[in-house]
C-alpha cells in the first residue's frame, strides 16, 4: 500500500481524500480521481486520467490503500521549478522576463510561507541585478533549485 510515499505524503493523501469522501463511506468515485490528483500538486491531463481510469479498472468507488496505491504509481508532482516559473509569471507582468527585486523580496518574506530576509539577501547575492534594480528570474530559478 502507497509504497514510495514519505509518511507527510501518505498525510496529505489522507486528508485531501477525507475532504472527498463527502458521505463517509471511506470511498471516493474515480470521477473525483482528477481534482485529488491536482489537489495534490499533481496536473494530469483529461487523456492521461481517461489512461490511469481504464488501465486500472476504476469502474467503482474505491477506498483510501487504492488510491495511494494509485497516488504511488501514477502522481507526478509539476516540477517545483515549473512551479516556480508559472509563480514569476505572475508577477511578471509583462513577460520580459525580469521581476524587481524589491517587489520579489516584499513577496518572498512576507506572504506565505515566509522567507527570511537574510536567505533572501543571500540568494540575491548569487545572481546579477541589473542597473535597474530587476533580476532575470530564470537565474534566480537556478539558484533556488540548486540549493
Amino acid at each position: 500500500m502507497g509504497k514510495d510515499l514519505t509518511d507527510d505524503q501518505v498525510s496529505s493523501m489522507k486528508e485531501a481524500f477525507t475532504l472527498f469522501d463527502t458521505d463517509g463511506d471511506c470511498r471516493i468515485a474515480p470521477s473525483d480521481l482528477g481534482i485529488l490528483m491536482r489537489s495534490l500538486g499533481g496536473n494530469p491531463t483529461q487523456a492521461q486520467l481517461k489512461s490511469i481510469i481504464s488501465e486500472e479498472n476504476l469502474t467503482s468507488p474505491f477506498d483510501f490503500s487504492r488510491f495511494l496505491d494509485l497516488m504511488s504509481k501514477h502522481l507526478r508532482p509539476e516540477p517545483f521549478d515549473r512551479q516556480l516559473r508559472d509563480a514569476f509569471k505572475v508577477i511578471d507582468k509583462d513577460g520580459t522576463g525580469y521581476v524587481v527585486v524589491s517587489e520579489l523580496r516584499h513577496i518572498l518574506t512576507s506572504i506565505g510561507e515566509k522567507l527570511d530576509p537574510n536567505e533572501f539577501d543571500e540568494w540575491i547575492r548569487e545572481v546579477d541585478v541589473g542597473s535597474d534594480g530587476r533580476i532575470r528570474y530564470d537565474d534566480f530559478i537556478a539558484r533556488m533549485v540548486a540549493k
